[in-house]
């Protein structure tokens, strides 16, 4: 795996094609990447004080690794295309939001495995869900949970869980799935994780 082969731009990678590196994005020396490629390499999440810079940058072929746990930021400027994510990942929206400006309108996640990942009250927008391969129990998926609202709303749930699981179906459409943690979630929701396995459970088109 190669190392410091690319040249910063400030504290950012800029206008760069990067094959094979080992890359770590942190608060100082370098936070990101911008109109890059990043490919067949590792990419390491270090950043405590704000989000990674991934601006119209494609990441493919690669590990992505949440070395401190990644929280409340969109990675809309980034396409990630058949990559392996790890660590903790803490309400971070993933994919594209489709506003029309450049910003919001380059990002992509196809074909990723998130399998050996922590998905924290993730949302996926514009997305392919069927490409991407989950994280089991404690983690919920919850595919288009718009369409869900009424049977939602009809049961009966434990705790706070049947009010956390209707604000989650009041997502726009362009979202098509959100990602839960059950073990994250329980203290809010002031029930068990086996009380909400069963109530989950009980909810048709979840995926656990």
């Amino acid at each position: 795996m190669k190392t410091m082969s690319y040249q910063l731009d400030g504290n950012v990678i800029r206008d760069q094609s990067l094959e094979g590196e080992m890359l770590v994005l942190d608060d100082v020396k370098c936070r990101g990447l911008v109109d890059c490629t990043f490919a067949s390499g590792v990419l390491k999440l270090t950043s405590t004080r704000g989000k990674a810079v991934l601006l119209d940058s494609v990441v493919k072929d690669s590990e992505v690794i949440a070395v401190k746990r990644q929280r409340d930021y969109r990675l809309f400027g980034a396409r990630f295309i058949n990559c392996k994510f790890h660590g903790v990942y803490s309400g971070i929206d993933f994919g594209r939001e489709g506003r029309g400006e450049p910003l919001y309108d380059f990002g992509a996640v196809e074909g990723c495995d998130f399998t050996e990942a922590t998905l924290d009250g993730c949302r996926f927008f514009n997305t392919d869900i069927s490409s991407l391969r989950f994280p089991r129990w404690p983690h919920v998926v919850i595919p288009e949970p718009q369409r869900l609202a009424g049977d939602i709303a009809a049961m009966e749930w434990p705790g706070h869980l049947g009010k956390y699981m209707a604000i989650v179906a009041r997502s726009p459409m362009d979202m098509k799935a959100a990602v839960l943690h059950i073990p994250s979630l329980v203290q809010l929701l002031q029930c068990t994780e086996a009380e909400a396995r069963d109530a989950i459970d009980r909810l048709a088109g979840v995926l656990v």
